[in-house]
């Protein structure tokens, strides 16, 4: 290149001019110490030959520096300006590889870039994965990492998900603790477990589940895991905990002094309550008439068949079970005596049976339960005291429960048989009557 006078270069607006201007007309200037040279040129020097140490080198594209180099004598060096003396009007546009950028504080600017990191790289064993504390990525995920020689946290923002990951760094019988923590446009979604390795890149899932808790707008609250459950402990006015847990299964558990679960708009105001406490001592109740299919429970001692059937009283293997009761009022009393429920049916000795009945004593008593208001009763005598019975009563007439223990009399029994006296009477009635007859009818003879 052509060597010119010597002149001071300005890095001003107007310095930028003046080698413009000058550029068509000379390539190189003479600095004022008279020793070294100022070259100008559209590319970067691509030689080191007929230098000397600090020559200066400025690439000029269309009027404007875009790069500075110095010689040191052996090559060419990039030069870098400190923020303390670029002083211009207006810095409309920066394109350059800047390198390691080291600033203070930037306002009012936009900045575009591929990753984005934050403080330094986390000096732990533990860190094999060399993170930052804070971490932008091209893809837009946004990580902050924590590691300490007990546990790894990360939390991220990633398509659109908040995600945070605890890892525990320590082995427990061959496994690390392990949680994991997802909200998104789903919904909830928490998992405890472990992972079958240490996790210090936080990208091994959780192999074995201990329990999770789902909530979503589709399906609710999901939860699973033996330790999973909905506890609801009472007011800030309770001095210990006094409110229900609902299980995984959905069971209520008592919480803490809490003896009853009711359902209603309050405790004056209950439509049912459930005694929830171990010692059985309060009662499930209901406040309002229940329906149980066609079987209706109301508030006023009445059981009513709602679509007007009979109401029956079975065992579960569809015969009838035993009722017992105290006095009983009825319009009618009908027995199943229908032939084709039954077997082996036999004429009655009626004489048998009327022998029976005239071998029963009967008796006038009380109950014990009764007051002085109560009336005299009467009937036969099941003698379930005494070895030696005081009171005849036949074993056919007796009634026996499931297990054989005595329940009383068998009034359907006792009932026929009665029936049978009356006839075996009733037979000799009609013998007294023809004997009556025959002796009527010698007399007017």
């Amino acid at each position: 290149m052509a060597e010119s006078n010597a002149t001071q270069v300005i890095l001003t607006d107007d310095g930028l001019k003046i080698i413009k201007a000058q550029q068509a007309a000379q390539s190189a200037l003479t600095l004022a110490n008279g020793k070294n040279k100022a070259y100008t040129s559209t590319s970067a020097p691509t030689s080191s030959s007929g230098y000397v140490s600090g020559d200066l080198w400025y690439v000029l594209i269309s009027g404007i520096v875009t790069d500075m180099y110095y010689f040191d004598g052996a090559k060419w060096q990039s030069y870098l300006q400190d923020a303390a003396t670029l002083n211009v009007g207006q810095l409309s546009a920066l394109s350059a590889n800047l390198g390691n950028v080291t600033a203070g504080v930037l306002h009012g600017v936009d900045i575009y870039g591929s990753s984005f990191y934050a403080g330094d790289i986390i000096s732990n064993a533990n860190n094999t994965a060399k993170y930052y504390p804070m971490t932008i990525t091209p893809d837009g995920s946004y990580k902050s990492t924590y590691f300490d020689s007990a546990v790894g946290l990360q939390s991220s923002v990633a398509s659109g998900a908040i995600i945070y990951k605890y890892r525990s760094m320590t082995n427990n019988n061959g496994q690390y603790l392990a949680y994991d923590s997802v909200i998104n446009g789903q919904g909830l979604d928490l998992q405890s477990g472990y992972t079958s390795a240490k996790d210090t890149t936080f990208s091994n899932p959780v192999s074995t589940t201990t329990g999770y808790v789902i909530v979503n707008a589709n399906d609710g609250i999901t939860l699973h895991g033996d330790d999973q459950q909905i506890t609801f402990n009472g007011t800030s006015a309770d001095v210990t905990p006094k409110g229900i847990i609902i299980t995984p299964y959905g069971n209520i558990n008592p919480n803490g002094t809490q003896n009853i679960w009711y359902v209603g708009n309050g405790p004056t105001m209950k439509t049912a309550s459930f005694g929830i406490d171990g010692s059985g001592a309060n009662n499930i109740q209901f406040n309002r008439s229940l329906d149980i299919g066609n079987f209706n429970i109301n508030t006023y001692h009445t059981i009513t068949s709602s679509d007007n059937g009979p109401i029956h009283f079975n065992r579960a293997n569809g015969s009838s079970v035993d009722i017992f009761a105290a006095t009983v009022n009825y319009t009618s009393l009908v027995k199943s005596s229908l032939l084709s429920v039954k077997k082996d049916v036999k004429k009655a000795d009626t004489a048998y049976w009327a022998q029976l009945v005239n071998s029963i004593d009967l008796a006038t008593y009380q109950y014990k339960k009764d007051d002085n208001t109560s009336h005299l009763r009467l009937s036969s005598i099941v003698d379930d005291v005494n070895v030696t019975k005081q009171w005849q009563l036949p074993d056919v007439f007796i009634s026996r429960d499931e297990n054989g223990r005595l329940n009383g009399v068998d009034d359907s029994v006792l009932l026929n048989a009665t029936l049978a006296t009356v006839q075996e009477q009733q037979k000799e009635i009609d013998q007294l009557n023809g004997h009556l007859l025959e002796l009527e009818a010698k007399l007017n003879g």
